[in-house]
């Protein structure tokens, strides 16, 4: 499955039709800040002769959680299992935070995958339940991240900052990527790492001596998801100080979705900061689409199957249509050499019902019972995790 992430500008901008077949086509990898821009619309002004915060916020809610979502690891907590000796991959794959790992009954051992608080609290705000901590965290998120002047004053500090001035967003990368490159720079950069994004609880001593035994290697392969991180800043930072990034105060927020780049295959956005800084930092392998043609490809898709007989339809349950002209089609094509793989979309027949209805209840049962350990040359079997439709 092609992994996705759409910033709000994009999934707002989807109707629930558009969605089921993005949910049907691609897994969605929901970074965490796009949950919470949605709860900061629960104070945003809306006109109420029309619909409620709540029955907007809601709305938002439901669209989220189709088939095929999962809600990505907090980026502070990732960096957090990297500094701690945890590796991030950062293939294109949702990284899931694991609560456990457990044994069914025939001996296979698999990850039950640790339900988040964004998950948690998308499903209670589906039935239109918001807390008074819902409302209070909503007040506080949206007074500070729609505040006029915090980037312009930023921007006045940043202007006392002793770097070259640089004049395009090509300088912008050139110069950033000297600095993450720099043998001289590397113990500045893990120090920083360490100030800017532990939670308080990392031993840097202990850090900074693992580094040194490791003959101080380039900090880019050795804590290469913590530098990613930090090259997103750098581009914001010098790029405001330069003026080659605006002072739009959501500018800041929007910047919070890069940092889950390297989980998807495919990026979607409609915001300008993404389509300046995206580039920069997308892997060769990832693909950025713009939001609006996402759109509309997407409603093409739905026009045409709509158009179709019922049998026709279920051909479609899980492949996209043959259309050259499709963008979907286009990604399917480079990223799953569709249609040459002879993808098939058929109905099973009620031997292989049962025997995946039978595989399904031996790992929720496994999910029930006592976490347990691997053995030296183990690795998962299977992977259990909650959700609701």
């Amino acid at each position: 499955m092609i992994t996705i992430i759409v910033d709000k500008s994009t999934f707002q901008s989807l109707s629930f039709t558009e969605l089921e077949k993005l949910s049907r086509y691609y897994k969605h990898n929901i970074a965490p800040v796009l949950v919470m821009e949605i709860l900061g619309d629960l104070k945003k002004d809306f006109d109420p002769e029309k619909r409620s915060a709540v029955e907007i916020v809601s709305d938002f809610s439901k669209k989220l959680f189709p088939m095929q979502s999962v809600v990505n690891g907090y980026y502070k907590s990732l960096i957090h299992v990297e500094l701690t000796g945890g590796e991030i991959p950062l293939d294109g794959r949702p990284f899931l935070q694991m609560e456990k790992l457990v044994q069914a009954e025939d001996g296979s051992k698999g990850f039950i995958v640790k339900e988040t608080e964004e998950e948690v609290a998308i499903h209670k705000w589906k039935d239109g339940r918001f807390s008074e901590a819902d409302h209070m965290l909503s007040k506080i998120w949206r007074d500070t991240t729609t505040q006029e002047d915090v980037l312009k004053n930023l921007q006045k500090i940043l202007k006392n900052l002793t770097i070259p001035k640089l004049k395009s967003l090509k300088d912008l990368d050139l110069y950033v990527d000297e600095i993450i490159s720099n043998p001289n720079f590397q113990d500045q950069l893990l120090a920083h790492i360490i100030d800017f994004y532990s939670r308080g609880d990392i031993d840097g001593v202990k850090l900074f001596n693992s580094w040194v035994l490791a003959e101080k290697p380039i900090l880019r392969n050795y804590l290469p998801y913590s530098i990613h991180c930090l090259k997103v800043d750098l581009l914001f930072l010098f790029g405001l100080k330069n003026e080659l990034i605006g002072v739009r105060p959501t500018n800041k927020v929007d910047l919070e979705y890069l940092f889950y780049l390297p989980f998807c295959n495919v990026f979607t956005s409609n915001d300008k900061i993404h389509k300046q800084l995206v580039p920069l930092i997308i892997r060769k392998d990832q693909m950025f689409v713009i939001g609006e043609d996402l759109k509309i490809d997407l409603r093409n898709i739905v026009e045409f199957i709509d158009k179709k007989e019922l049998e026709e339809k279920r051909k479609f349950a899980s492949i996209p249509p043959i259309n050259e002209a499709s963008l979907t089609f286009q990604i399917w094509k480079r990223y799953l050499n569709y249609p040459l793989s002879n993808f098939k979309s058929r109905e099973l027949s009620m031997e292989e019902r049962e025997y995946a209805k039978s595989q399904m209840d031996k790992f929720i049962r496994a999910s029930q019972g006592e976490k347990v350990e691997f053995e030296d040359g183990e690795s998962g079997d299977f992977i259990v995790r909650k959700t609701y439709l």
